[in-house]
């Protein structure tokens, strides 16, 4: 019994040894393997150092918004009388997004155009911030009774 422990720690020992010297090397690296990393596609995007500057703020309002009113003209039926009604809930819901607006959704929205998670969950939170106070249109009366 005591033989069949020691053999198998043994046996244990010698693999952890293996893979532990098969891990490092300590040739330097073979210059074929940095030629292939250095012709590999760079990253477009730079890394996240947290919230957007202040101009990227800016810009990214005005396409938000902008964008958000075509988008919402395109449904409507009267777009003389809802666009200045649009654009007040887009302006609102563009601000309330640029407040806390990330360096990487800023540069996805402004540079590649394209809507990442997080921002329309913002959008969405936004949209609720906004939108909440807003007179609803009120409902038909049938048989004098308001529904």
């Amino acid at each position: 019994m005591k033989t069949r422990k020691t053999s198998y720690l043994f046996a244990t020992l010698i693999v952890s040894a293996l893979t532990i010297a098969g891990c490092s090397s300590d040739e330097a690296e073979t210059p074929k393997a940095s030629a292939s990393s250095g012709t590999a596609k760079k990253a477009v995007h730079r890394v996240d150092t947290g919230e957007a500057t202040e101009p990227e703020k800016r810009q990214f309002e005005k396409e938000f918004s902008a964008k958000c009113v075509e988008r919402e003209l395109k449904n409507s039926n009267n777009k003389d009388v809802d666009e200045k009604r649009f654009e007040e809930s887009c302006d609102c819901i563009a601000e309330h997004i640029m407040k806390d607006l990330s360096e990487i959704d800023a540069e996805k929205y402004l540079e590649d155009h394209e809507d990442t998670h997080t921002l329309q969950i913002k959008f969405d939170a936004a949209a609720y911030f906004c939108l909440q106070n807003k007179p609803q249109p009120k409902g038909p009366h049938l048989f004098g009774k308001p529904q």
